[in-house]
């Protein structure tokens, strides 16, 4: 008696089957993928905020060292002059060294390289004068607003505020700094604040 032919199946995937595992290929590559890289960005984000608080902190350090180095030299005469309040009136003149920090003006200070480590003041009117660079040189500053050639653009400015008191005995020091983050839209800051008194008066 004839024998009917057996049908042999391939044993191969079907179509279903491929789409099916290229499906769970990408979920189990993709997620994780995804996972890192939304944490290197955080990790990005929250390197870049560190750096723009200890840059607006030492914005407030700096200020600072402006009112000590006008007034402290009052007290290195011997013998002492007579009492006068000479260094910090120059500190809060609207016509002196600092004068572009005050009255609703913003400056930009930073110390100088020379050998009592003076405090440079400049004007912040326009942003762009206050963009921090990188410095490639061994002086006292890693960060300066100096753009000469060699010195790396950052993506930070800094800027001081400073506005005098009712009293006049004390200012109020405010340093922003600002970045953006990769191509993100909306720019970033962060602001540190401190009152500088006349400590030294006499």
């Amino acid at each position: 008696m004839h024998q009917p032919p057996h049908h042999r199946f391939g044993t191969g995937f079907s179509l279903v089957e491929t789409l099916v595992a290229v499906a769970i290929l990408l979920v189990v590559i993709v997620g994780p993928m995804s996972i890192a890289s939304q944490a290197n960005s955080s990790t990005t984000f929250a390197n870049q905020q560190i750096i723009a608080y200890f840059l607006a902190q030492e914005g407030l350090e700096l200020a600072q060292k402006g009112r000590d180095d006008l007034l402290l030299p009052e007290f290195a005469a011997v013998p002492l002059p007579p009492a006068s309040n000479a260094g910090w009136n120059a500190f809060v003149s609207n016509s002196g060294d600092f004068a572009d920090c005050f009255a609703g003006d913003v400056c930009g200070l930073e110390i100088n390289d020379d050998a009592g480590g003076s405090v440079d003041v400049r004007d912040c009117s326009n942003p762009s004068e206050c963009r921090l660079y990188l410095s490639n040189t061994a002086g006292r500053s890693r960060y300066t607003y100096d753009d000469s050639s060699g010195n790396v653009a950052t993506d930070y400015t800094r800027t001081i505020a400073m506005t005098t008191g009712v009293s006049g005995a004390e200012v109020l020091v405010t340093a922003t700094v600002r970045w953006r983050t990769g191509d993100q839209i909306t720019e970033q800051s962060t602001t540190a604040t401190t009152y500088l008194f006349n400590v030294y008066g006499r």
